[in-house]
């Protein structure tokens, strides 16, 4: 915070000595839009956008292109994306509902419904637990397949599919079966589908239009046409909601579903915002909250630090919630999906509890030797140095 207040009082200097003094609220505005349609540009996108608010108050939005091609419908706070593995930090939130109810022991060892413990059959003595996979440090390996989950008593030593050499808690490796073991722990303990669990917890409260099949979104209308970085169509809005009107099973199965977790949540650009503010302040938004302070402190958490955890080496993850230190220093914590040309961020800063979402709609892949997609960082490093003072006005940093 100290670096972000020394860069906002330099620029002011600088400025105030200028002739003409402090830009207009307006000229600020400008330029900040006028940063973003570049960036808009660079990336070469059907549609994107980018909502920045603080202290749960947007400060800034910018929307570009359309949601879709054939309707020239313009992208907007209310268009619905499939935002892949930001998936899973949403379906984290879930899951800490049910750690602050004491319903769930991060630290237990997981077993099916049927009671089978789920082991890494090298290490047949250690368990696998719900802190190891929320940290990535489960020793699920990171192809393993998580549509159709595995058998897990029938699993020999010699399996080479499902679980690597490490023993559980001591190694990092992203695995999306990680991510699908979420859905299930949810359905074991609340007894409803995932869907419905999150929907009553966590979406109808906030008035969210969400769901983890497209078909069950309570406004299907605004779900954008997701389009492969060459511009052409990978899937409709209205392909998803048949393909998952037909394929989508919305029942409580615990021993079978791992798939929705992962990456399958459809979600509004404005309901993404208001789950980030949650996270970035004390679990509340709009007068509704969602977990403890605790909870989200928990789970940007360095999980290995903690007394008594079962995750002994180090990750890139707290419990579902990845960190990212940007070039100018600032630490952003939040999760990045992709899913064929769309890219999908959502991260916040919590000291100044500044949240970041961020779309790209037909997108190249990038590479910036980060995890992170090159345009999302430009995006957040401008928003590291974006300063909300008293009177709303911004300073912004030219680019």
């Amino acid at each position: 915070m100290k670096q972000w207040t020394a860069w906002a009082l330099a620029l002011l200097l600088l400025m105030t000595a200028a002739p003409g003094g402090l830009c207009s609220m307006a000229a600020e505005r400008q330029a900040a839009d006028a940063y973003f349609e570049k960036l808009f540009l660079r990336a070469d996108v059907v549609g994107g956008a980018v909502l920045i608010s603080q202290e749960g108050k947007r400060v800034y939005e910018s929307y570009y292109g359309v949601e879709d091609r054939k309707t020239r419908q313009a992208v907007e706070e209310t268009t619905v994306y499939k935002v892949a593995s930001v998936t899973k930090m949403i379906s984290a939130i879930g899951v800490m509902q049910l750690v602050d109810a004491a319903l769930i022991d991060l630290d237990a060892g997981l077993t099916t419904q049927d009671g089978v413990s789920i082991r890494n059959p090298r290490f047949p003595d250690a368990s696998v637990t719900l802190r190891q996979a929320m940290s990535h440090t489960s020793s699920l390996l990171g192809s393993a397949p998580y549509i159709t989950p595995p058998v897990w008593d029938t699993l020999k030593p010699t399996d080479k599919k499902y679980f690597s050499d490490s023993a559980p808690g001591a190694h990092y490796e992203y695995s999306n079966l990680n991510g699908g073991i979420l859905c299930s722990m949810i359905e074991k303990v609340s007894g409803q589908s995932f869907n419905a669990f999150m929907t009553e917890h966590i979406f109808s409260p906030l008035h969210i239009n969400a769901a983890f099949a497209a078909h069950l979104l309570p406004d299907a209308s605004r779900l954008a046409t997701t389009y492969y970085p060459d511009k052409t169509v990978y899937r409709r809005g209205y392909q998803y909601v048949e393909i998952d009107a037909k394929e989508y099973d919305d029942t409580c199965d615990p021993d079978n579903h791992y798939r929705a977790s992962v990456g399958s949540l459809y979600i509004s650009l404005a309901g993404l915002e208001k789950l980030g503010q949650a996270l970035a302040g004390d679990g509340t938004v709009d007068g509704v909250r969602l977990l403890s302070e605790y909870a989200v402190r928990l789970m940007r958490q360095d999980q290995a630090s903690l007394p008594g955890s079962s995750v002994t080496g180090e990750s890139r993850y707290g419990l579902c919630v990845s960190h990212f230190t940007g070039k100018d220093g600032v630490t952003w914590y939040g999760h990045q999906g992709r899913w064929e040309g769309l890219l999908t961020d959502l991260f916040f800063e919590p000291d100044t509890q500044t949240v970041v979402v961020f779309v790209l709609d037909g997108a190249k892949p990038g590479n910036n030797g980060q995890d992170i997609h090159p345009r999302a960082e430009d995006a957040l490093e401008y928003a590291a140095h974006w300063v909300h003072d008293a009177e709303n006005s911004y300073v912004v940093k030219e680019e």
